[in-house]
């Protein structure tokens, strides 16, 4: 099997106290809240090495040991981070709510048509450029794809369908997304993070009874029950409203993070028949929550320059189109490379550069004149729907981007 069958199938401010903070204690801090860049470094991160991981799949050990998944590993903090801006986005629309000034009909209307206009049109796009050049099995499966269910596709034929197989992550959270804003905004208040914690227990218990009854490792993986305690680890941290301050103890916190992933990665590698395998995506995503709650409040130093380095954050802005984008970028280029160039996609490190480039250039196009009109429509459309939005929230519903922290308008569209 060639390099292109590879991946064109894979789916794959200081405080001494140094803790966890409360909405209440921080409901001072949160009134003059700002755009945080470094929640786009982490974009940024979790979609190249999703990009990497498949650009390279048929190279072994290249660019780092076949043990770390890098792939995989994106995923779960793509994951993580679509559950906590999405539900810090719901606890705010609840807020307003339990205030007397929103209907619930109205607020889930405008939460569905906002999740429509974010996620549809390029992933639409997509879709109809890979049916128009007829790449992969898109034409033999389209009626998947159009209806945002390549994951159950996926997980009854047991393999990674050739340029959609992508999209299973995509239709996963978008299937949250259905039930999620019923819970979070219709749910008795009280019961909210309890319901929040049970889900995440409801993830763990899927993959523990697919090891037990030996479902195949393909829908463990790919079926929503398996991203729940993913998505909610996120969720609650973004209904907590919880934070995580600098300390002299961030040494130990970062060394337990590592510790945890680097535990993941051993298990990930490990016989996924035995139960201790149920422990990887617990593993990762604890890892990657404290990560976001610490970056929620902000690093400091040589951390926060990297993550808020121009064009890590650039990147991150348009990391859904990278995403979507990345593995049509692939399949056009070896389809129709010339043969005396072809040497650009057969050298792995050329082959990442060149992909690499020119997914940057297409999401950047697509960002340019395709996402950022329609955000402005769907800022206007939430505007006229649920009116003005009280001056300090920061989920300003119907500002442009130059009005509006950019990581809001991408809200939970962690997928990319």
């Amino acid at each position: 099997m060639g390099w292109a069958a590879y991946w064109a199938g894979i789916g794959v401010g200081s405080s001494r106290r140094g803790v966890f903070t409360s909405e209440q204690t921080l409901a001072r801090d949160r009134a003059p809240e700002r755009y945080q860049p470094q929640f786009d470094g982490l974009r940024a991160l979790a979609v190249l090495t999703v990009m990497v991981d498949h650009f390279s799949a048929d190279v072994p050990n290249f660019p780092l040991p076949d043990w770390i998944r890098l792939g995989a590993t994106g995923v779960r903090l793509f994951l993580v981070l679509s559950g906590y801006f999405i539900t810090a986005s719901l606890r705010r629309a609840r807020d307003r709510m339990d205030a007397g000034r929103l209907s619930a009909g109205k607020t889930m209307a405008a939460f569905y048509c906002r999740r429509l206009l974010r996620i549809g049109p390029a992933y639409f796009v997509f879709a109809g450029i890979a049916l128009l050049l007829n790449l992969g099995a898109i034409r033999h499966y389209w009626p998947w794809v159009f209806t945002g269910t390549v994951d159950w596709l996926i997980a009854l034929n047991n393999e990674w369908p050739l340029a959609i197989s992508h999209l299973w992550s995509i239709c996963v959270q978008e299937q949250f997304y259905l039930f999620w804003p019923l819970l979070i905004l219709l749910l008795p208040r009280r019961w909210v993070l309890s319901a929040i914690i049970a889900v995440a227990f409801a993830g763990i218990a899927f993959r523990i009874g697919c090891v037990i009854f030996s479902a195949p490792i393909i829908a463990r993986w790919v079926l929503p029950f398996g991203s729940l305690d993913s998505l909610a680890a996120g969720a609650a941290l973004g209904w907590w409203g919880g934070r995580l301050r600098a300390s002299r103890g961030g040494w130990l916190l970062a060394l337990i993070c590592l510790s945890m992933l680097t535990v993941a990665a051993v298990l990930r590698n490990s016989d996924p028949t035995k139960l201790k395998s149920v422990l990887v995506e617990p593993l990762e995503a604890s890892a990657f929550v404290i990560l976001v709650a610490r970056t929620a409040t902000g690093f400091d130093g040589n951390i926060a320059r990297f993550l808020s380095n121009a064009g890590l954050v650039f990147a991150g802005r348009i990391s859904y189109g990278l995403y979507i984008y990345h593995i049509l970028v692939a399949m056009v280029f070896n389809r129709w490379m010339p043969s005396q160039m072809r040497f650009l996609i057969t050298i792995p490190s050329l082959r990442l550069l060149v992909f690499g480039i020119a997914t940057l250039f297409t999401a950047a196009l697509s960002w340019r004149f395709l996402e950022q009109p329609i955000n402005r429509l769907r800022g206007e459309k939430t505007r006229k729907a649920l009116g003005p939005i009280p001056h300090g929230n920061w989920e300003q519903e119907g500002a442009t981007r130059s009005q509006r922290p950019p990581h809001l308008i991408f809200t939970g569209d962690s997928s990319g």
